[in-house]
């Protein structure tokens, strides 16, 4: 949809991928990566709320434009839930060689801050 109607709709069709693209980067930066839940009491809140935004769209995008390099057409998204799933497998190697050496499955779950 669009309210200027003296528009063609191949402009229509590239204006809204540019807003899609906007979109998607909110929504991930909302639910993703938790971004939601920070609370804005102060001047100081929302500076450090816009760095931490800024630091991490910058890293994500960094990293995204480097794995592009062998898979085409990755999002942000694509992207948290790649790293999400490489810490993951950390956790679980981790996990694994310390039970080789026969460590107390609660020393691990307490240094990890997991509960039973």
């Amino acid at each position: 949809m669009c309210t200027d109607v003296s528009l063609d709709l191949v402009t229509i069709q590239r204006y809204y991928h540019v807003r899609w693209n906007i979109e998607t980067g909110y929504r991930y930066f909302k639910e993703l990566l938790g971004f939601d839940q920070y609370q804005l009491l102060s001047f100081t809140g929302i500076q450090r709320f816009w760095a931490i935004q800024f630091l991490t769209q910058n890293f994500l995008e960094s990293q995204r434009q480097e794995w592009m390099e062998k898979q085409a057409d990755l999002t942000l998204g694509d992207v948290v839930r790649r790293i999400r799933e490489e810490y993951f497998g950390q956790v679980i190697v981790y996990v694994y060689l310390q039970a080789l050496e026969k460590k107390p499955l609660f020393d691990i779950l307490r240094l990890l801050k997991l509960s039973a």
